[in-house]
């Protein structure tokens, strides 16, 4: 019998900062000119690079900004250059490994902000492609090994194995493949027939039947075995688990889990640097495997229970470098309900805690304020985390559920606490008195030397009965979005008229913003399609200036970006809604729903947002598809669940949207016409992108039917 069958653990270490601009070297800037698409093209092809975008400034009309597989794109010199510089100081960094920085100028921006002229989505790309060459595997004295910046490690691949040594800890970490096989007829591996590196990923071939791989990106050092074919076993041998014998590198040791799933590796202090946890096996159907770890002397060996199962087989342990839980756990307390991280912290919300504990650190022991819920933060320290403050609110109260949802941003968390009952409106008003059932509120902490302290308690503008403000949350520097899904105002946009409480469980979302310590409201947002029972404010995310709201219940049959809202005849079908602020002003720039939309898919249960980039669940979905964008057609797997991934693209502030572009004030209305094609550029758009100029073009060149994808 023939199958597959991938071990893939997932390696997730101490976070560091992104490499100092400031102490790279070997800047080599591209200063040819392009006079003309054509000219433009062909100094592209001889300068493109498969893993790093090559940016450099022509002086005349086109400069590359980003090359990423089939699509080029061209902005006009704004007077910023983008750099190749080599990357200094890391050991093993080879020539073809480069560092993206701006030029050395008070006027330039960071490596970490978007650099004027290029939006939050094309500065992602271009970040994307340099930390695709920045994590490749290059061999250096004979060694085959690879950076992980981001996480902080250096990984050698040598005599059969890998090592992980982190930039801070004093410890080393490996494993190393010794055979695999079943009883009786176990293979010793020796040395790989093959090794080979293609960008972040390494491969050792061990023989005609197994294939080592890892892969080396952002989130860690991902590690896998393929087995192409089943390996033998003794004729009489029905029963054995399918067995992969590993050797420990380092100096941490091995100790297996109660429930034999998972491995805690140990230094010479007994403290747990490393956990190897939520083993998982399942097979062609999708069918839990049993599988467990022993110890057998030095050796750690992992043994699969695969008799009746149907090949291929997949076995994901994962190697996580922490297992938190409450310093006062409890039964019902529903530890990690919520999370959120940011940098080195963790926030963890338990909303079933029965503390009657109230503000930081007080008494956990008195359980007498049932689902009165808490809050945990956790920070890590050269790898090992610590708990750093217990929160409950300072109006704890039994089933108010503080901790339904939890949000950090730096020195900031914000927490919610959706069944709060007083009937307060706004920031810091009296929680003293219950009148307002399950009106909900949000908490505001930050820390300050390592200590943390309540900064705000904030409650809706129009606070009343079962409103479930609190429900969700997100913070993003200084400002904070809280969802209320069972809000009932029949206002539309943003702002509106807040009394009218004719559309039951329509749902608001609301906007704070801290200035001097100070909170106040900004903003109440609704739908602009406000309608009962759509549960608009369910899901919330906040980045920069652009708010996302989810709304899982609501009913159009649209499908795509701004379609009719009108119709609704797809019950439940959901729906998100992007709000973007500027000078303080919150405006609605698209209505989203699936590209598949169907009744009671929940579209919009959960929503995030990072840059100009958009993702939406939904949970509900029933499509039998696999993959990326494979077919939404079929129907036959129920909740079997769906995401959706959507881009925004913006016009500057001197622009007008036209359709799928922008065009700058003063342009001439014949440059709104089909655009004449200039050899393979298939397709013009008018732009500004020069502060005091109109006219300036934006030129894209879609390869093999690709749309431009423009700003």
């Amino acid at each position: 019998m023939r199958y597959l069958c991938a071990l893939v653990l997932l390696l997730v270490l101490a976070m560091v900062g992104m490499p100092n601009p400031g102490s790279s070297a070997g800047a080599v800037t591209d200063t040819r000119q392009a006079t003309d698409p054509a000219a433009a093209q062909s100094l592209l092809d001889g300068i493109a690079s498969p893993f790093v975008p090559n940016l450099g400034q022509w002086n005349h009309r086109a400069r590359f900004v980003h090359r990423s597989g089939p699509m080029t794109v061209f902005l006009e010199d704004r007077g910023w250059v983008l750099d190749l510089v080599e990357q200094g100081g890391n050991p093993g960094t080879s020539p073809d490994q480069q560092h993206l920085a701006p030029k050395a100028d008070a006027a330039r921006t960071s490596t970490q902000s978007t650099p004027e002229g290029l939006t939050d989505g094309q500065w992602t790309g271009i970040r994307a492609a340099y930390e695709a060459g920045r994590h490749k595997v290059t061999k250096v004295d004979g060694v085959y090994q690879a950076r992980n910046p981001g996480q902080g490690w250096l990984t050698r691949f040598e005599d059969g194995g890998f090592a992980v040594k982190p930039d801070s800890g004093d410890w080393t970490w490996g494993l190393e493949l010794q055979s695999y096989g079943f009883a009786g007829e176990e293979q010793e591996v020796g040395t790989p027939s093959e090794a080979q590196a293609n960008g972040g990923r390494m491969s050792h071939r061990w023989d005609a039947l197994l294939e080592e791989w890892f892969l080396n990106d952002t989130r860690g050092l991902e590690h896998g075995y393929t087995v192409h074919q089943r390996p033998a076993r003794e004729a009489n041998d029905t029963a054995s688990p399918l067995a992969f014998t590993l050797a420990v590198r380092g100096g941490l040791s091995p100790q297996i889990t109660g429930d034999q799933r998972g491995v805690r590796f140990v230094d010479s202090n007994g403290g747990t640097a490393l956990t190897y946890t939520g083993l998982t096996v399942f097979d062609a159907d999708g069918k839990d495997v049993p599988a467990r770890f022993e110890r057998r002397g030095d050796l750690l060996r992992l043994l699969v229970e695969e008799a009746s199962a149907r090949y291929p087989l997949t076995i994901d342990p994962i190697v996580q470098q922490a297992y938190l839980k409450a310093s006062n756990t409890d039964a019902g307390d529903k530890f990690g309900y919520s999370v959120s991280i940011s940098g080195d912290t963790v926030v963890v919300g338990a909303p079933g805690e029965d503390s009657n504990a109230t503000g930081v650190n007080g008494d956990q022991r008195n359980n007498s304020a049932s689902f009165s819920g808490a809050a945990y933060v956790f920070v890590r320290s050269a790898g090992t985390w610590s708990q750093q403050a217990y929160l409950k609110a300072s109006n704890t109260d039994a089933d108010d559920e503080f901790g339904q949802s939890v949000s950090i941003s730096g020195d900031t968390v914000v927490v919610g606490a959706n069944g709060e009952d007083s009937n307060a409106k706004g920031v810091n008003g009296d929680q003293s008195n219950n009148s307002a059932r399950d009106a909900g509120a949000a908490y505001v902490f930050v820390r300050s030397a390592g200590t943390w302290a309540q900064q705000a308690y904030l409650k809706a503008s129009n606070t009343d009965l079962f409103d479930t403000f609190g429900w969700s949350v997100s913070i993003s520097g200084v400002t904070v979005v809280v969802g209320a899904w069972d809000e009932d105002s029949n206002a539309r946009g943003v702002n509106g008229d807040q009394s009218n409480n004719s559309a039951p469980v329509s749902g608001a979302a609301y906007v704070f913003v801290r200035s001097a310590g100070t909170w106040t409201q900004q903003a109440y947002l609704k739908a602009s399609n406000t309608d009962i029972g759509d549960y608009f404010g369910w899901s919330v995310s906040i980045s920069g200036d652009t708010v996302v709201v989810g709304a899982l219940s609501e009913d159009s049959n649209a499908k795509g970006v701004n379609g009719d809202q009108s119709n609704n005849s797809a019950l439940s079908a959901g729906a998100a809604y992007v709000f973007v602020r500027s000078a303080g002003t919150w405006t609605q720039l698209a209505y989203l729903k699936a590209s598949n939309t169907d009744a009671d898919d929940t579209f919009g249960q959960s929503v995030s947002i990072s840059g100009d980039t958009v993702v939406v669940g939904a949970y509900a979905e029933a499509s039998k598809a696999t993959g990326v964008n494979g077919d939404q057609r079929n129907n036959s797997a129920s909740y079997a669940g769906a995401a959706y991934v959507f881009h925004i693209q913006r016009c500057l502030a001197s622009s007008t949207s036209v359709g799928t572009g922008c065009i700058a004030s003063g342009t001439p209305p014949s440059l709104l016409a089909d655009p004449p094609v200039h050899g393979n550029w298939s397709r013009l758009l008018v732009g500004s992108l020069l502060p005091n100029t109109a006219g300036v073009i934006l030129l894209g060149i879609p390869h093999n039917g690709i749309p431009l994808s423009t700003t």
